[in-house]
């Protein structure tokens, strides 16, 4: 993904971890510097990805045992999915 989508597509943060010292006077070490990238591009990144692509799941499944019992195996198979694009 990091060659695909460019080193600039890397942002950089950071956080202060330092609640009682006086925010006028921070230094370096009372802050978490982080990377991250837009999630909503990764997201398109990978959706567009041709090596992905049979493995992309759009709508809910359920699968049964032999017993005829539901089984929840992956987000694809919860209830959640299931009422929020079914019914």
């Amino acid at each position: 993904m990091s060659c695909a989508m460019g080193i600039n597509s890397w942002k950089s943060g950071k956080v202060c971890h330092n609640h009682v010292a006086d925010p006028n006077n921070l230094c370096d070490d009372d802050y978490t510097h982080f990377l991250y990238r837009n999630s909503v591009e990764c997201i398109e990144f990978l959706m567009q990805h041709p090596a992905f692509r049979e493995h992309m799941l759009y709508a809910p499944a359920k699968g049964f045992n032999n017993a005829e019992e539901l089984i929840y195996s992956q987000v694809k198979s919860s209830d959640w999915w299931w009422n929020e694009q079914v019914h």
